[in-house]
Parts: structure tokens; sequence; C-alpha cells
């Protein structure tokens, strides 16, 4: 009876959260105070990029950037090939561009909602910071390919068809790069797997990887600049507090370098802490839980420090949530402690977001000048990040460590 009242709560839930989402998109409050942007429409990564990328590819196989769409360029395409064998014609054109949009935000909403499976005041309100926060409706308003990503990492997590999962995660290796440091997962999928199976595993996945890269599968020039850079709007990344001090003239390099040691000192003290050790110690890495934390952790980590991406790339932050949840509900402090930050976190994004819309510049002669205001938000967006990566990056490391040191025994023995 409990279970069918809280999954009641959870649709209901999930419903009002779908009612507020399209509200802000009707209103034009998603456009005007929430995440901004010089285009006003929206879910333009489909229409823009998505859609354009298919039309040119019926052009011709080996498509490039100076064929025609009516008279304009394409896009520049940023993705893996595998992209360009999704379906297409007229008719599924006006499904991708009318209903898929839409479909996608139920989903998300639904899935992200049952996937933290809230039974308490704090948890309800966590869900909604998660969803309503300005980071994610960018995900959702820019219709970005992370959101089908986020997707296909909980269906690894939860699925126990292994082989479908390996196609699983070579559907997302091969869209866009940087899900392979997900491929961790394979550790952790089944206790009974043999050390000996999951080497061949390694190098078989190792040599599909060097394949693909000497046939140029991947157009890694433009994957890593592909979509644009953030500069210094809805940004995350291990750049953001030497950004800011950039623009009050210090050196770029010497303070990027400066926070890059500092982030690793600050990561291997929280990886030596106690706290760290004891939130780890007796744990069954073999879980659903433990697994989305692996996997959605490399790839925010891994993004993170290598990266300069935009804010809706944080919805891997949400994979994490649920294992935090439960050592909270175990009476761990450590992880009380964290999820009472992720909390402090979320809120301010409700400040910082507006501030990338509203009045974030000005001009003097034609000269464009940040406000203080957005400056100071993103400094300390900046240092939040740091502090909360820092910290998960510690766990990670901790996790990734601990697996691969009981795999090589395992392979010794």
């Amino acid at each position: 009876m409990r279970h069918f009242k809280y999954i009641s709560l959870n649709i209901f839930l999930s419903f009002i959260l779908i009612l507020i989402i399209f509200f802000l998109f009707k209103s034009g409050l998603i456009k005007n105070y929430i995440v901004g942007g010089p285009n006003k429409d929206f879910f333009i990564d489909l229409k823009n990029n998505f859609i354009p990328w298919l039309e040119c590819y019926k052009l011709g196989p080996n498509f490039e950037i100076i064929q025609k769409i009516k008279g304009e360029a394409c896009p520049m395409f940023d993705h893996g090939k595998l992209f360009l064998m999704i379906p297409f014609n007229q008719n599924l054109k006006l499904f991708y561009l009318n209903y898929l949009p839409y479909i996608t935000i139920l989903l998300f909403v639904l899935i992200t909602t049952f996937l933290l499976n809230p039974k308490n005041k704090l948890e309800y309100f966590i869900v909604i910071l998660t969803i309503l926060n300005p980071s994610t409706l960018l995900l959702i308003e820019t219709f970005s390919s992370d959101i089908f990503i986020f997707f296909i990492l909980i269906i690894v997590a939860l699925n126990r068809i292994y082989i479908f999962n390996w196609l699983l995660f070579f559907y997302c290796f091969l869209l866009k790069l940087y899900p392979m440091v997900s491929g961790s997962f394979i550790f952790i999928e089944n206790k009974k797997r043999s050390s000996i199976f999951l080497l061949m595993l390694i190098i078989f996945f190792g040599i599909i990887f060097l394949y693909l890269l000497l046939l140029n599968y991947f157009p890694i020039n433009k994957m890593f600049v592909g979509g644009g850079k953030p500069g210094y709007w809805h940004i995350f990344t291990l750049n953001t507090m030497p950004k800011v001090l950039k623009y009050f003239e210090l050196n770029y390099i010497f303070c990027l370098i400066i926070v890059y040691l500092t982030f690793f000192y600050v990561l291997y003290k929280f990886y030596k802490s106690h706290e760290v050790i004891n939130l780890i110690k007796d744990q069954d890495f073999f879980t659903f839980r433990w697994r989305l934390f692996l996997i959605g952790g490399n790839i925010l980590l891994f993004c993170f420090v290598f990266f300069s991406n935009y804010t809706s790339r944080e919805v891997f932050l949400i994979l994490l949530i649920p294992q935090f949840l439960f050592l909270n509900i175990k009476k761990n402090k450590f992880s009380s402690l964290i999820i009472y930050f992720l909390v402090f976190r979320y809120l301010f994004l409700f400040i910082y977001g507006p501030t990338n819309v509203i009045e974030s510049t000005y001009y003097i002669d034609d000269k464009r000048y940040f406000s203080y205001v957005f400056l100071t938000a993103t400094f300390v967006k900046g240092l939040l990040d740091f502090l909360l990566m820092a910290l998960i990056g510690s766990i990670l490391i901790k996790i990734n460590f601990l697996i691969l040191k009981r795999f090589i025994l395992k392979l010794r023995f």
C-alpha cells in the first residue's frame, strides 16, 4: 500500500513539474529570464544542427560544410558518424520537430522523478531542484544530445542483459566521444565474471576504438569544439574562475595553472580523508546505485577537468544523487553534508541563471563590458563547482582505484 502511495505521489509530482516546464516555454520566461541566448527559438540544437545534418547527409554521404541546404552552408558536424544513420524523411522531420522534444521532456521528468524516488520532504525538494534548475532547463530548452546519453546510461546501469549494455555503450561512444570514460561499468557489471573474460573485453573495446581512430570515424578536431564554446555564459568547467580573473587583466595561463594545481591538491586531501574512506568502506559497487554513480561521475569529472562545457552537461550529476540519498538514509554524516551542499548549489543556480540573461553585459563606445553582478555570480558558481567536483572526484578516484586493484589481484591469482 505504501509503495503504491509513493508511485502515485511521484506521478503527481511529475505531472506538476511538466506543467511548470510547459508554462515556462509558453510564457517565454525560460528564454527571457532563465537561459536567454540570441536565438529566440526553442530546441535550437535540434533545429539548427540535428535536422540540417540529416538533410545534408541526404545530399551525399561525404558532405562537408561547403554543401548547401536552400543556399545556406551545412552546420559543422561534431558527432560520430553513427548519428547520420538515424532514419530521416519529410514525415519523420515533422515528427522530430513537432513531437519528439515534448515526448522527451515527458520522459525526462518521469525518469528523473522515479530515479530519485523521493520518500520525504527533503527528497521531494531535491527532485524539484534537479528538474527546474536553470542548468537542467538549458538542457531541455536547447535539446542537447546529452539528454539521450543520460537516458541510455540509466538503461546500462539497470539492465542485466550484458551484450545489450555493450551495444548501448558503443552507441553512446560512437555518438559523442566523452561517454568512453563510462566504459568502466564493465568492471562492476557482474560479480561472477572472470578476470580473463574481463581482460578480453577491455582488449576488444580497445581494438575497436583504435580501429575507428584509424578510419577517422570521429571528427576529433570538431567534436571537442562543436556546438560552440560557452564563453562566460552558462559555464561548467574548471576554467571558470581563471576566465573571470582574466577579465580583470590577470594572466590567464598563470591563473589556470594555479587553479588546476589547487584543484588536484584539494582533491588529493579529500581522497586521503577518513570521511571519503569511510563513505565507501564495505560498499557493494555492483548495485544499481553505485553503477549509476560511477558511470555519471566519471563523465562529469572528465568533462569538467578537460573541456569547457555548457551547464546543460550537469545533467549527469543527477546520476550520483540516488547513492547519496541512500547513504543519507543510512545516517552517513558525510553523505548528508554532500546532499546539503548540492541543495545549496542548486539554489544558487536560480541566482546564477538569470544573471546570464538580465543585463550581463553593457556597451560603452561599442566595446562590450560584463556587469560586476554577472562576474561575481560566475566566480561563485566556479568556486562551488570547484569544491563539488573535488569532493566527487576524490570519491570516484578512490572507487576506480579500488575496482582496478581488485581486478589486478584477481588476474594475478
